[in-house]
């Protein structure tokens, strides 16, 4: 059998086991880069989406059962923004989903509303984290509680690039004329900037001033359904973060493409909504271009063998990708970061 096969016969499995129904029509939808996503019609007309999940030696995150706890938690707590739970199975990394319609949204279909909605979403999430009622969860992956922290989990992901960049010319090019002086220039800028706003970079934060968070946040991972209502999709890292994080991936997300005043709403949303936290505003500033550069990491993954074989299962094929497109995405990022250095473009 291929592999999709296989993993077509273990949806029927889980189906006519957990469910008591016959799987039929399997119908390929557009996933993440870490799993497949299916649509499945049963026999009786009974509509779902099951996921199945990349699974690695090399990667032993957990990303099926930290998702589907993660959804169970938010349903058990009244938040509809999200898909129902309905069945897992660990064994083969397989789970099943409500399914939703809805059409991803774009720049044309995102408006003040949408912002909202996204906000009053994770102030909700910041509701259940201060009650208490989500303490077992861990935290989200790649979480960092201090800025020391994100400086080392920025240097580890460049680090990975020491070998793949060997067979890059191009590659090895951007990351030692391009990257290396701004992770200088950025080093030196936070460290001046904490001094001056009295930050202790080498201090976590306390539990209080933490949330829960799906840690890959943002339209990208979502549906907008008929009635105009946002449902949030994938909670594979899903766990306690910082703030700071949340709300500077969202600014500099790369699927994401919003306009400055929509950015500026949210980024002023999150101030306001998170007003209990102490000088959230200096640590997202201070932060931002910590950030920036992770995300410059996170669009060179794909010269890295381990992405290569997370894109293949998702996409099912070995699949062609331009590497020359990746370091001029992460360029345009540089340069995002090196105008912020100068000039926040965020202000409450």
């Amino acid at each position: 059998m291929t592999d999709e096969a296989e993993v077509f016969e273990n949806i029927r499995g889980i189906f006519h086991r957990d469910l008591q129904k016959e799987a039929r029509a399997f119908q390929k939808l557009k996933g993440g880069r870490n799993s497949r996503v299916f649509r499945v019609e049963c026999g009786d007309g009974c509509v779902f989406a099951v996921k199945a999940y990349f699974q690695s030696e090399h990667d032993r995150r957990d990303r099926m059962g930290c998702e589907f706890r993660a959804l169970q938690l938010l349903q058990s707590e009244g938040l509809r923004e999200t898909a129902t739970p309905v069945a897992a199975d660990a064994s083969h990394g397989i789970a099943v989903y409500e399914f939703v319609e809805g059409e991803s949204p774009n720049s044309a279909t995102i408006g003040p509303a949408e912002i909202d909605q996204a906000l009053g979403f994770l102030h909700a999430l910041r509701a259940i984290a201060r009650s208490g009622r989500a303490a077992h969860f861990p935290a989200a992956s790649e979480a960092c509680f201090s800025i020391q922290a994100i400086w080392q989990s920025v240097d580890g992901r460049f680090q990975r690039f020491d070998k793949a960049s060997e067979n890059e010319p191009a590659l090895a090019d951007f990351l030692h004329n391009e990257v290396e002086p701004l992770r200088i220039a950025a080093g030196r800028w936070c460290r001046d900037f904490c001094r001056e706003n009295d930050i202790a970079a080498d201090v976590e934060i306390p539990i209080i001033e933490r949330t829960l968070s799906p840690s890959d946040f943002g339209f990208h991972n979502a549906l907008k359904c008929a009635d105009g209502r946002l449902v949030f999709l994938d909670f594979e890292y899903f766990g306690w973060d910082d703030p700071a994080k949340t709300v500077v991936d969202f600014l500099l997300h790369p699927g994401m493409e919003l306009p400055h005043a929509l950015r500026q709403r949210f980024y002023a949303g999150m101030i306001a909504a998170f007003a209990d936290v102490p000088k959230l505003r200096h640590r997202v500033r201070a932060v931002y271009p910590l950030f920036g550069l992770k995300w410059c990491a996170i669009l060179l993954n794909e010269f890295t063998l381990e992405h290569m074989a997370r894109r293949r299962f998702a996409d099912g094929t070995e699949g062609a990708w331009d590497g020359t497109s990746q370091i001029e995405k992460a360029r345009c990022t540089l340069a995002i970061i090196t105008n912020a250095l100068r000039d926040f473009p965020y202000h409450p």
